[in-house]
């Protein structure tokens, strides 16, 4: 168990059954930050998504047991990120905080000094952009949002998703085409 930096979620998955709860503690770390995202990105609250990020891995802790270790781990516990998501969407329907999101899927990119006319031009650019995506429809934003904000490779996304490689690049370049669409309507680009 010395290498479990090294091991892979399945093997994880298989060690934290025999008991070693190590095991658990290293998915949770290699996922958290980016499950965390995941949520925000579609909540757009930070305290709510804290709430679905807790829920979400009480539910992996609690059916960990009945994970296939012949599946993928990463698309197993996104699955389960992206429908709680959901579920807490459909419940309810808070999709207001716009520029907050974009300014946490974006804090690590480094600030430049911009006059106020500037930093208010592309504020309202993000705004419009964050408004471009709430325009797609779910199966459209769930492709755009493994793939735009999660890097996923659409194999990737086409696991997590249940739909072939081919729906989810299809998916992806529809999703653009309808936020870039959007922004030409807005004059933004």
């Amino acid at each position: 168990m010395d290498d479990i930096k090294s091991s892979k979620d399945e093997d994880l998955v298989v060690h934290y059954k025999a008991g070693k709860e190590r095991a658990f503690d290293e998915l949770f770390l290699r996922y958290a930050v980016r499950i965390k995202r995941l949520i925000y990105f579609y909540i757009g609250d930070m305290e709510s998504a804290e709430d679905i990020f807790q829920e979400v891995f009480i539910r992996v802790y609690r059916h960990i047991d009945k994970f296939n270790i012949h599946m993928t781990f990463s698309s197993w516990i996104y699955q389960i990120a992206i429908n709680c998501s959901k579920n807490y969407i459909k419940k309810n329907k808070q999709f207001d905080a716009i520029i907050d999101r974009e300014k946490f899927r974006v804090k690590d990119i480094e600030n430049t000094i911009d006059t106020p006319e500037e930093q208010i031009i592309k504020e309202m650019d993000i705004k419009e952009f964050n408004r471009a995506i709430e325009t797609l429809g779910i199966k459209f934003k769930d492709v755009f949002v493994l793939r735009f904000d999660q890097k996923m490779k659409y194999q990737e996304i086409a696991d997590i998703l249940n739909c072939s490689e081919r729906t989810a690049k299809w998916r992806m370049k529809k999703s653009i085409q309808i936020i870039v669409q959007h922004l030409k309507d807005k004059s933004i680009i």
